[in-house]
């Protein structure tokens, strides 16, 4: 019973409701409904007389004490009969259809579900109680009919407060009508802020059904979403937000209104990845008749009807493709399967895809209102695809409803000429393919080249607006660097899939380089700018993935991501993906990198035979579609095929990317093993209980039909052989069936070649067939029924690829045997409408149970970075080449700044894979962009290749190796440029060999800047050899000048000099100062190049330079503190590279080197070495080396001086280093005769002294 003070709370509710409904009722039309809600008010006013009344009703009729779905928000419930009395007035209101009849009591309604005094489940299948709240909800739902914005409000607000309430639960049929509601007021409503507010209605229903679902609860805090992420585009136009900042109070207040429900104080919004801008729903739409919607079908949302028919409708197209035997489901107790929150979801899930299939009957005119249906459908699959959790992406049931709903609506939308429905359709693809794809393998290897290649590859003739969503697709998939590889794995190195990874590459690569020249383009040429430099940033989107996943593998720090290239402009926020698990056992939380226990980890041997296997497979296929023999004979002997004629035929009959026309060549022939390999193919056929009709279409899908006329009759005669062995009673003898079958052909082609005019009739088949049977005629209903069953439904060869524009026929061959035998291979000219999305979903489809039936089940993640190699292999080169065309010839800042990214991020994964080839040649092109060879051509693009060489260096130094040496002689350039630029005097000066004047190279007269004419001797050589140096390869910096310089070319290296302070020398110089902060290995490396370069400066006699070798004491310096294993390495580089220079030819820089020699020695000496250890000595030797192998006097004498000075200064910490200095001093007595002198003999008897007292 209810109390007085329950009474009291309830009355204010429902009490002003009721009183606004008896007001505004019509006395005559409305007086049952003012007498019920009169009764119910006298009841709440007086709750006295209303508790004797239920008193004596409760003894009267046990029944009126079952409580019902009202309760006062207490402990306190009505009854089931009290319960319905108060809210049956409310229904009648509402189903008057009159505004201000209806209008109060869905605001009571409302209310009531806020308050918490509705509880219980709303089922019209259920009990009473049930029935009663799905009456209440109904009739709410029916006032959408009214057709006023201020009632749509109060409906949206109702039902998002039914779906949200905790104790009103609303499943499936109540769920699915509310959902189907609020989806007619969005279509309908002519209000924009009604639309949005519907639009955002439905986005936070579903955001609260799956959260739900997840968690398995209906307690869970659900959040409010944010509505200026879900504005359109016709939405935008509300300048000020007004219409936002309502949409968003009206969704936040309802939400905030369930205590129970949220968090609280919570504001924080759902993720709603993807409404990101590169997506997003802005492309303005062309409208096209063939593409629109059909008239909305409100049975569409019904549960029952997705409960009895979906399963049929998603195997339209399927009929007669089902095996034998085969028996449709009852889709129903699939329904009940699992827990209701669960089958919510699954139901709002599977009712979306199927307003998304939604296609116009044919010649349907165009309705934009069906066409927003769809295209909303669209972006709600999108979300729910994009903050899909774990449970959605691992379960095998929503797993089933992707592959059976979800790919069936990809099939009939990604071929739409509608900008829109393409591009959700893809949007939503990037969601399967980034979160599901460990679950659906073989969809996404059949999508992927649908959907992205298809466009993709088309270069010439593109839709622009096709393809720049593609593009965008990639730079999308290119954020999470796992996607790549793992594709590359299942399909690159699958080897029944196609290279998806490769081929994609392959695609940005044509697309970079823009229409060949001479080739026709639907393009304009503003529109083929912006796709080559689209192509260009999903290039460098590739290569920068690829060194974010070998970074995460390897723990290699990212050096660069505080100044981190924009390469995808408004980049989307997939955050931390999840893998998801193959059996749906396991939830797949956390990192995308990581794959769960369904996956199998990649094993690097496993893998590489796979794709070696995968390689060899193809060159033999390759091989066969230009010579079958020859090809045949390849596989065999490399063991992909088995010598026997019967596993030739299992090959060529399923093996895929084999030309159908060569197959045909190949079974024709008259050799013994292509003969017998024919026989066994046919053979492999089973045609018992086949109408012939379709065992020849069985029979003719693997392969075209040769077009020699004795090639075709040994197949068809062996071909009526098999179908009569097959059915022993339907013919005489295989020669009517042989005769019938060229018989049946001529009519396929005469039915459904287009150049045919006087089409062949049912008489004149019947009359060409007589007497074919043994001199008897065939039954002529058999032939009619032979003859409908061809006219209608064309016999089609099984095509690899489905895409029209790529089949190649001359229609202006005259027509031979091989045209009209062709069976369906399409006319370049034929009207594309024959190839209708029937058509396209039946090849699909087809396309899925052979990916099913040969594809491995097993996903494999990748984990292994060898793995990048074989993606480095396959890309390599055409990267290189877009990188370094565009760098070349472009001088765009844009363009350049991509081209450069891209070396930089190939450059890093080839160094860190030790791929030496190929980072070499990145590293060499970079270097030669730098134009450091030939100054006065440099450019700012050059300028900006300097500065990308120097980050490099910083960032990837550990792993460049014998790439150092491009590195450190282009460091070595830039610092004799700058200092030319300043005037400073060349190291020639004073270590150049003397030449005659008349060798000098005079300077012109010109005017040019004082810094290159200041005193000093080959001033202008130098500056003239800087001008002239136009190669590479060249060997340092100066070099023999041969030729006059003009004043231009003068006057364009000191333009170029200053833009080269852009750089600075101190960065140069830091490369040399971090050296100490490269590994073991890598510091070794650096020496050996550092040693290449400076010999290569030091070589030339005219303009020797000792950049390098001052740089050398430096790095000597810098590292002298490392482990002395390390030392030891190094200065074995080191103590060679003295040896050299020691003894070169030019006394200069011999001094120089050895001088150089004792800085190090010096430093050296003053750390202490233990006894036994033998360094010093090491160290030592090349003053001991030289002395022996050098013939100048001077170099002798200084090195005396040398360990004289080492000896009077470190003597105490001398040990091992005796050694080498007594050895000194011993070539020293057998070259006395010319060295004596006082100095050195007093400066050897003091090492003598300086011993003895040591």
């Amino acid at each position: 019973m209810a109390s007085s003070e329950a009474d009291s709370r309830l009355s204010q509710v429902v009490a002003p409701a009721l009183e606004k409904i008896v007001k505004n009722a019509s006395w005559r039309k409305h007086s049952k409904l003012a007498h019920e809600c009169k009764s119910v008010l006298e009841r709440l006013t007086s709750p006295q007389k209303q508790q004797q009344q239920s008193s004596s009703a409760a003894d009267a009729d046990p029944e009126a004490s079952i409580p019902g779905p009202l309760h006062d928000g207490g402990t306190i419930e009505y009854s089931l009969a009290e319960s319905e009395s108060i809210l049956s007035p409310l229904i009648n209101a509402c189903g008057t259809g009159f505004l201000k009849i209806a209008d109060p009591a869905i605001d009571c309604v409302q209310k009531l579900i806020a308050h918490g005094y509705l509880r219980g489940e709303a089922d019209p299948t259920g009990a009473t109680e049930g029935k009663l709240l799905a009456r209440l909800i109904e009739s709410v739902c029916k006032c959408y009919d009214i057709g006023d914005d201020a009632i749509e409000l109060s409906v949206l607000k109702a039902l998002l407060s039914a779906v949200t309430s905790i104790s009103l639960r609303i499943h499936g049929d109540c769920l699915l009508q509310i959902v189907r509601t609020c989806y007619d007021i969005y279509l309908g409503s002519k209000n924009v802020v009604n639309q949005t507010t519907a639009k955002a209605s439905l986005i936070q229903m579903l955001v609260i059904v799956f959260r739900r679902m997840e968690a398995d609860s209906s307690t869970v805090p659900i959040q409010p979403i944010v509505v200026a992420e879900l504005m359109e585009p016709v939405e935008r136009s509300d300048a000020d937000g007004s219409m936002t900042m309502f949409v968003q109070g009206f969704i936040t207040k309802i939400m905030q209104d369930f205590d129970g429900v949220l968090n609280a104080g919570a504001t924080s919004k759902i993720a709603l990845g993807g409404h990101d801008g590169a997506f997003e729903t802005t492309t303005v739409e062309t409208t096209n008749p063939t593409d629109l919607l059909d008239s909305t079908d409100k049975d569409m949302l019904d549960a029952k009807y997705w409960e009895i028919s979906m399963y049929k409708t998603a195997l339209e197209g399927r009929k007669g493709e089902l095996a034998d035997g085969e028996v449709e489901r009852d889709d129903d107790l699939e329904v009940q399967i699992g827990n209701k929150l669960r089958r919510d979801a699954f139901l709002v899930f599977r009712a979306l895809c199927k307003l998304s299939m939604k296609t116009p009957p044919k010649e349907a005119s165009a309705d934009p209102q069906l066409m927003r249906g769809k295209i909303v459908a669209l972006e709600l699959l999108k979300i729910l695809l994009e903050n899909a959790g774990a449970v959605f992406r691992t379960s095998d049931r929503f797993l089933g409803a992707i592959k059976q709903y979800l790919c069936l609506s990809l099939l009939k939308n990604s071929a739409s000429s509608l900008m829109i429905v393409f591009q959700l359709s893809c949007s939503i693809f990037v969601s399967l393919v980034s979160r599901f794809r460990a679950g659906l393998k073989a969809e996404i290897g059949v999508f992927f080249p649908m959907i992205v290649l298809r466009v993709l590859e088309n270069v010439a003739q593109p839709n622009f607006q096709q393809k720049m969503i593609v593009l965008r697709f990639i730079e999308k998939l290119c954020v999470d660097s796992q996607i790549l590889v793992d594709i590359f794995i299942n399909y690159d190195c699958d080897v029944n899939s196609s290279n998806i990874f490769e081929r994609m590459v392959n695609g940005l690569l044509k697309t970079a380089q823009g229409v060949p020249p001479g080739t026709a383009t639907s393009l304009m040429s503003p529109q083929e700018v912006t796709l080559k430099l689209e192509a260009m940033k999903c290039l460098v989107a590739v290569l920068k993935s690829m060194g974010d996943w070998v970074n995460k593998q390897l723990r290699i720090p990212d050096p660069s991501s505080a100044r981190k290239f924009d390469v995808v402009e408004n980049s989307p926020e997939i955050g931390s993906l999840s893998m998801v698990c193959g059996n749906g056992d396991e939830p797949a939380e956390g990192s995308d990198s990581q794959s769960e226990a369904s996956t199998e980890t990649s094993d690097v041997s496993s893998i590489e035979q796979r794709r070696a296997y995968k390689l060899e497979l193809q060159e033999g296929i390759s091989l066969f579609n230009r010579k079958p023999k020859k090809g045949i004979e390849f596989l065999i002997n490399a063991n992909k095929v088995g010598d026997s004629p019967e596993e030739i035929a299992v090959f060529l009959k399923n093996a895929s990317g084999l030309n159908k026309t060569l197959i045909g060549d190949y079974l024709g022939e008259r050799e013994d093993l292509p003969l017998k390999v024919m026989h066994a193919y046919v053979n492999s056929f089973e045609f018992q209980g086949m109408e012939f009709d379709e065992a020849i279409r069985a029979f003719l899908q693997g392969f075209r039909l040769p077009g020699e006329a004795q090639k075709i009759d040994r197949i068809m005669e062996k071909f009526a052989e098999r179908y009569c062995k097959c059915n022993p009673k339907v013919f005489i003898s295989a020669d009517t069936a042989y005769v019938l079958a060229y018989s049946v052909i001529l009519l396929n082609t005469d039915a459904h070649n287009h150049m045919v005019k006087n089409k062949m009739s049912a008489d004149d088949f019947i009359r060409n067939n007589r007497g074919i049977d043994d001199g008897k005629d065939l039954p002529e209903e058999y032939l009619r029924s032979l003859y409908a069953r061809i006219s209608t439904n064309e016999i089609k060869m099984k095509e690899d690829n489905f895409d029209a524009h790529q089949r190649h026929t001359n229609s202006n061959r005259i027509l031979g045997l091989d045209n009209i035998l062709n069976i369906v291979v399409r006319k370049r000219g034929e009207d594309r409408r024959m190839e209708t999305s029937d058509d396209l979903i039946r090849h699909m489809q087809e396309q899925f149970k052979e990916k099913a039936r040969k594809s491995e089940s097993v996903y494999y993640a990748a984990t292994d970075v060898v793995i990048l190699r074989f993606m480095v292999e396959v890309c390599w080169a055409p990267m290189l080449a877009a990188f370094s065309v565009p760098l070349d010839q472009s001088d765009d800042e844009v363009v350049i700044g991509l081209c450069l990214e891209g070396f930089r991020c190939a450059i890093h994964v080839t160094a860190v894979m030790s791929m030496k080839t190929h980072r070499d040649a990145f590293v060499t092109s970079l270097a030669k962009f730098t134009s450091l060879h030939s100054p006065a051509d440099i450019k700012q693009k050059n300028v900006d290749a300097i500065k990308v060489l120097v980050a490099i260096a910083d960032e990837d130094g550990n792993y460049l190796q014998e790439a150092w040496e491009h590195i450190l002689t282009c460091v070595s350039r830039f610092e004799h440029l700058h200092l030319l630029g300043e005037g400073a005097p060349p190291d020639a000066t004073f270590f150049a060999f003397s030449q005659n004047e008349s060798e000098k190279v005079k300077p012109p007269k010109s005017n040019i800047l004082p810094v290159l004419k200041k005193k000093g001797p080959g001033r202008m050589q130098y500056a003239a050899a800087a001008v002239l140096r136009g190669s590479y390869d060249s060997a340092g910096i100066g070099g023999n000048v041969s030729g006059g310089v003009t004043s231009e070319q003068m006057n364009s290296l000191v333009s170029n000099l200053n833009m080269l302070e852009q750089v600075g020398s101190s960065e140069m110089s830091r490369i040399y100062a971090r050296s100490q902060k490269l590994n073991s290995e890598a510091i070794i490396d650096f020496v050996k190049a550092l040693c290449k370069v400076s010999m290569e400066e030091l070589r030339s006699a005219s303009d020797p330079r000792v950049f390098s070798l001052t740089k050398i004491v430096e790095i000597a310096h810098y590292n002298m503190n490392r482990i002395r294993l390390v030392w030891s390495s190094i200065w074995h580089v080191l103590s060679d590279f003295f040896v050299t220079i020691g003894c070169s030819e030019n006394l200069s820089i011999s001094i120089f080197a050895m001088d150089s020699l004792r800085q190090l020695s010096m430093k050296f000496l003053e750390r202490e070495e233990l006894a036994n250890y033998n360094f010093q000595n090491e160290f030592m030797k090349p003053f001991v080396i030289v002395m022996r192998k050098s013939s100048a006097v001077e170099i002798r004498e200084l090195i005396i001086r040398c360990v004289s000075q080492m000896v009077l200064s470190r003597v105490n910490n001398v040990k091992s280093g005796w050694k080498s200095m007594f050895m000194v001093l011993k070539i020293c007595h057998f070259l006395w005769f010319q060295l004596f002198s006082q100095p050195l003999l007093m400066m050897t008897t003091k090492i003598l002294f300086f011993w003895l007292l040591r």
